[in-house]
């Protein structure tokens, strides 16, 4: 009977051990790159996804303006005509095509091509857009990994201080209170190390969502915060939401000269047969529609409005574009040089001095709370220095956005586990 328990227990362990196994090999990893971060969103972010299927729609319309919008008017009559002879019946069938005589249809046309081509500029934007949200969500995670680093290292040197300090303590050096205080630095650290994790589970869930991954899907993401900080050059390229307000314009331009079309009379022409008595008629026709009192002045107004409101827009747009790029820049220039006199000037000096004043507390050359006090300043100057780079390499990725630049990765370029 014990043996049978055994064997019941030993394979349910195997059991559990293989679901559990299973279960992990379900999740997704993806690991990228800063690069390979925006290529993705640009190929799979769910907003760049519904900004495609409008240019789609557009598209559609464009075709569907093509087409003529009148078709043959077919009609027919019969009835009998009463006469002292007896009763005959005659009839009449007849067919009238109207004809555009003022080129509605090629305004049409060129309305919705201009249409098309606001939709296709605009879907690139949402690429920009999406391609600079991504860059700072993969800029935040990164940060927030260096911040929880530097809280796992401040743990690791806290919990030292502890021990000398326990120790002190029982060669009767050092009275209870440094003891405490060193414990309460340790509880301290551990409770900012938790505050960053969460931080950072929060980062990787909005970048998750930017790129279109599963919930359970495991990021990592490779890079150097201090390389992206670095660079602060963009390729200048048209704004593709400028495009947009250009297309936007044309399509104005060619509705005003669609509603200005409709001053000139269509035609309807067509042919009639009939049968009357014993005779056989047939008649070329030719209907003339007189615009009157709708002569399309509304749908030119109305255009002519429009027009002339997106000028005013696309003039503000370009001044807020050139401003844009000249701030972004000058931004991430500043914080950039501010992060590398930081580095150069304080950061290194303040770590030489952190382990020059721990080898004298070690020593009983220094009293606890100057160790502690430069150890807080070191704490301070490297998560001041994280936040820096941090900072610059956001200054970057805006200057990328605001200068209208796309990476240049390939959409085939290889881009993690999906």
């Amino acid at each position: 009977m014990c043996g049978k328990t055994q064997i019941g227990l030993l394979l349910c362990g195997v059991l559990w051990t293989s679901s559990t196994e299973a279960q992990e090999s379900r999740v997704a990893v993806v690991e990228i790159t800063y690069e390979s971060a925006r290529a993705r969103a640009r190929k799979r972010a769910p907003t760049v996804q519904v900004a495609r299927a409008r240019v789609r729609e557009a598209e559609s319309e464009e075709g569907a303006a093509s087409v003529l919008r009148f078709n043959p008017q077919v009609s027919a009559s019969a009835g009998p005509r009463f006469g002292a002879d007896g009763t005959e019946v005659d009839w009449q069938v007849s067919a009238q095509q109207w004809i555009e005589a003022g080129g509605q249809r090629g305004d049409r046309v060129r309305a919705a091509r201009a249409g098309s081509v606001a939709s296709e500029a605009r879907a690139a934007d949402q690429e920009r857009l999406v391609v600079r949200d991504v860059s700072l969500a993969f800029i935040a995670v990164l940060y927030l990994e260096r911040r929880v680093a530097l809280a796992e290292e401040n743990i690791e040197v806290a919990a030292s201080l502890a021990r000398v300090a326990a120790r002190r303590h029982e060669l009767g050096d050092l009275g209870g209170l440094e003891e405490s205080v060193t414990a309460l630095s340790v509880a301290r650290t551990e409770s900012e190390r938790g505050h960053a994790q969460a931080t950072l589970i929060r980062a990787e869930g909005r970048l998750r969502t930017l790129l279109g991954l599963q919930p359970s899907a495991r990021i990592v993401c490779r890079g150097d915060l201090r390389e992206l900080a670095a660079t602060t050059d963009a390729d200048l390229m048209e704004r593709p939401d400028l495009r947009a307000l250009r297309a936007d314009i044309l399509r104005a331009e060619a509705e005003a000269e669609l509603g200005r079309a409709h001053r000139v009379p269509n035609l309807a022409v067509g042919a009639l047969y009939s049968h009357e008595e014993s005779d056989d008629v047939v008649r070329g026709t030719l209907t003339v529609a007189l615009p009157v009192f709708d002569h399309g002045q509304v749908e030119t107004r109305v255009a002519d409005a429009s027009r002339d409101r997106l000028r005013a827009e696309l003039d503000a747009a370009e001044i807020s574009a050139r401003t844009e790029v000249a701030t972004a820049r000058a931004v991430a220039e500043r914080l950039r040089a501010t992060a590398r006199r930081f580095e150069e000037g304080g950061l290194r000096m303040l770590e030489r001095a952190e382990r020059l004043t721990t080898e004298s507390y070690e020593v009983g050359a220094v009293p606890l709370g100057e160790l502690l006090a430069v150890r807080r300043e070191l704490l301070q100057a490297k998560v001041d220095y994280a936040h820096l780079l941090f900072e610059a390499a956001n200054a970057h990725a805006e200057l990328a956005a605001s200068a209208g630049s796309l990476p240049r990765t390939s959409p085939n370029s290889n881009q993690g586990t999906p």
